[in-house]
């Protein structure tokens, strides 16, 4: 580090904030802990709330949920039956983009829950 003679720090701290870890309030407990942390040390709050198998199998059912949507949608649309009867295809057809849609939503959602941590209450539009 540098200093000049009047034992200023011209770096900026650079040396000391390095080691430093980001640090934020738990929304459980409100005590400060790292931000990285999957539970919280203090309180062990865990946001996810369920098991991680689960929150998993639910995005892949949702994402198989849109795949399947595309498919029939796609389908539908340009009468490929494939063994099906096209009528019914077509009707199926006008309902799946709603469901992709909503399918999509909460895969997103799963997803966040799954990735939360202890500080992230602005992922599900919770102010601290």
């Amino acid at each position: 580090m540098s200093a000049d003679a009047d034992g200023d720090d011209r770096d900026g701290g650079a040396d000391s904030a390095a080691g430093a870890e980001a640090t934020a309030p738990c929304d459980r407990c409100e005590m400060s802990i790292p931000v990285d942390a999957a539970q919280c040390p203090v309180c062990g709050y865990r946001p996810g709330g369920y098991s991680p198998r689960l929150l998993r199998a639910g995005e892949v059912a949702f994402a198989v949920a849109i795949f399947g949507s595309i498919l029939i949608f796609v389908g539908g649309v340009t009468r490929l039956s494939l063994g099906v009867p096209t009528d019914i295809l077509a009707q199926a057809a006008v309902v799946t983009p709603y469901t992709a849609g909503i399918s999509g939503f909460f895969l997103y959602y799963l997803r966040k829950k799954r990735r939360a941590t202890p500080t992230d209450s602005r992922i599900f539009g919770r102010d601290s």
